[in-house]
């Protein structure tokens, strides 16, 4: 049985109550809570039924009781946090991006040398449920795969530093689909149109897999668009749009038979991805085993990230 009172989380802001929301759902409470803005703490608390503030990390680091912390901090504050947090101590689920940039990203896999195994990152788009599904469907296809995925970012964060690196904080989402559904290592990378800074513009480029898969990939920056992915295999065409529904198409007897999988009630009610995914954050406080991203997961799109925009 899961003892309710094993669960810490760092961070006040929008993210922190969305996990919060999931956790109250079944009836879990957090032991303890640590912003930087009190008043923020203050109110989560009286609405999730925290026990404790803490007033600093060293405070939080002492607690006894605490199996698993959740860290949902902004961009900017990811590297001081784990830094200051006792890293042997805690099973620890993390907010995307770990780390501003790649560069960061890099602090944070030497930072973490000895810890990985407790240390898991939050990509909530492997846990919806049109992504799972579409994993099964693809599953049974080993056909060549061709992908393509339509990105779409605006520079107005009024941090200069973020805005740069958007592709980390925010694209990762997009790009980490080809961690998902491309397989084997990326071979080439054809370059096809390159990012420029606070331009309305489009990052376009075509990347090859040793499996034979191929990804477009295409980011529309500072103008409107939409996120939506496409996998295109022998006979069926899978769409993802709005992430969170599928579409599967396949040709039957010569004709198209189209099936429709509406958004799962669990990503409608909650925030999409995130309810699955504590469910395994449960199992590895637990110590059972689980489907959570490892930082080497995690790491492996940083680097795509960092082939396509450098």
């Amino acid at each position: 049985m899961f003892n309710n009172s094993s669960i810490g989380i760092l961070g006040a802001g929008f993210m922190a109550e969305e996990y919060l929301k999931v956790l109250a759902s079944k009836n879990i409470f957090c032991e303890a809570i640590y912003s930087r803005t009190f008043s923020k703490a203050l109110k989560l608390k009286k609405i999730y039924k925290i026990k404790k503030i803490c007033k600093t990390l060293k405070e939080f680091n002492n607690l006894k009781n605490i199996k698993g912390i959740i860290i949902a901090v902004n961009e900017s504050s990811v590297l001081t946090i784990l830094n200051s947090i006792n890293l042997n101590k805690f099973k620890i689920l993390c907010e995307k991006p770990v780390g501003i940039n790649y560069l960061q990203s890099k602090i944070v896999k030497n930072l973490l040398k000895k810890n990985r195994s407790k240390f898991f990152v939050s990509l909530n788009r492997r846990f919806y449920c049109s992504t799972i599904k579409a994993k099964k469907i693809l599953k049974k296809n080993k056909k060549k795969r061709f992908i393509y995925i339509n990105d779409q970012q605006i520079q107005n964060h009024q941090s200069k530093l973020i805005n740069k690196n958007k592709m980390y904080s925010n694209s990762v989402h997009l790009i980490d689909y080809m961690s998902i559904f491309a397989r084997g290592r990326i071979k080439k990378i054809k370059k096809i149109k390159k990012f420029k800074y606070k331009e309305q513009s489009e990052t376009i480029c075509k990347l090859f897999f040793s499996s034979g898969d191929e990804v477009l990939y295409c980011c529309n920056w500072n103008s409107a668009g939409g996120w939506y992915v496409n996998i295109i295999q022998d006979y069926e065409r899978l769409e993802l749009k709005p992430l969170e529904q599928l579409m599967h198409e396949k040709i039957f007897n010569n004709r198209i038979v189209r099936k429709k999988y509406n958004a799962d009630k669990i990503d409608i009610t909650l925030k999409p991805g995130l309810y699955l995914q504590i469910l395994e954050f449960l199992k590895l406080i637990n110590n059972k085993k689980n489907s959570l991203v490892s930082f080497e997961e995690y790491y492996k799109t940083v680097e795509i990230i960092k082939k396509i925009y450098v």
